[in-house]
């Protein structure tokens, strides 16, 4: 049963781009990304934001806000305001703690093998490698526990563990 989702920030909800006024890289969310987001959200489930996302925590949370990504979960935390990144236990103990949530409840969806899946697992969240960007192959990552090939393919993980 899962309680919460959390999510890189990363290529997992949105994803770097080149604007071409001015030649600046801007984020972009994926298509369907508040659809997923609400979808998971009327299901009751708590959802959050676990980033290694080093630029001021101020800023991070106004890039939030304008996407629409704030108003659609409950929790944001960065590595800029714990001090340690992912696949340390503390970013992901900190969101884990803040929604009320132990981890073998909470489903962590993120691109990266080692920082992401490596991570959540070792602390007992269950996964999902997220390949709609990239398929990362690092040596020292881990399985994850479930694959999505689209961002929608995490509502089916969920509804999966949760026996819809």
């Amino acid at each position: 049963m899962v309680d919460v989702v959390l999510f890189a920030w990363g290529h997992t909800l949105a994803t770097w781009a080149l604007d071409d006024e001015p030649r600046e890289a801007t984020r972009r969310l994926g298509s369907t990304t508040h659809a997923l987001l609400e979808a998971l959200r009327k299901r009751g489930l708590s959802l959050g934001v676990v980033s290694n996302a080093s630029d001021p925590p101020a800023l991070l949370r106004g890039e939030l806000a304008e996407s629409g990504i704030a108003e659609r979960i409950d929790y944001a935390v960065f590595s800029s305001e714990v001090g340690r990144r992912k696949p340390g236990a503390e970013i992901f103990e900190r969101a884990l703690e803040a929604l009320g949530v132990r981890a073998e409840a909470a489903l962590f969806v993120g691109d990266r093998l080692y920082e992401d899946v490596r991570g959540a697992s070792e602390l007992g969240m269950t996964t999902v490698q997220a390949l709609w960007f990239r398929a990362d192959d690092h040596p020292d990552g881990v399985e994850p526990d479930y694959q999505a090939f689209t961002q929608m393919d995490v509502l089916n993980v969920v509804r999966r563990l949760n026996g819809e």
